[in-house]
């Protein structure tokens, strides 16, 4: 799946992988929705220091490691970003991985334990993408007979 461009910015930086762990791991602002009643809009924000700034003991030294820290200081130094959160990348890894437990033969109740979702979820899930089914070969195995083949 093809990155937002707030976070292929950042892929561009430190590759996909780092990125997309990045992401996930920033904390989110929440506000409130004034549109809606009780509910909640949901922001992911960070601020990338400058490499003068950046200790050992940064967020981005923990989670990127010190190399890539330092490319995003380069980078982005002194920037507050407000990334995509990648919701619908998250999502489909998140169903291709339980269309895999579940292929593999564990019960819905257990996959949806693991995976933080509900059962019923894991069910419709499997229901709406069973698998593929290959076509039987018609005897491959069988025996050759060199006998009837002279």
């Amino acid at each position: 799946m093809e990155l937002p461009a707030s976070v292929q910015e950042i892929a561009d930086v430190i590759g996909r992988d780092k990125a997309l762990l990045l992401i996930g791991k920033l904390p989110r602002s929440y506000s409130r929705d004034k549109r809606y009643p009780g509910a909640k809009n949901s922001t992911l924000v960070m601020y990338v220091p400058t490499v003068k700034r950046l200790g050992l003991d940064h967020f981005l030294v923990k989670t990127l490691g010190y190399i890539d820290a330092v490319k995003m200081c380069e980078a982005f130094g002194g920037e507050i970003m407000y990334p995509a959160s990648c919701a619908n990348i998250h999502r489909a890894f998140r169903d291709q991985s339980i269309l895999s437990m579940v292929r593999a033969g564990m019960r819905p109740v257990n996959v949806a334990a693991i995976i933080g979702v509900s059962e019923r979820h894991v069910r419709n899930l499997a229901k709406e993408n069973p698998p593929e089914v290959c076509p039987v070969a018609s005897n491959d195995n069988a025996e050759v007979n060199n006998e009837a083949a002279a």
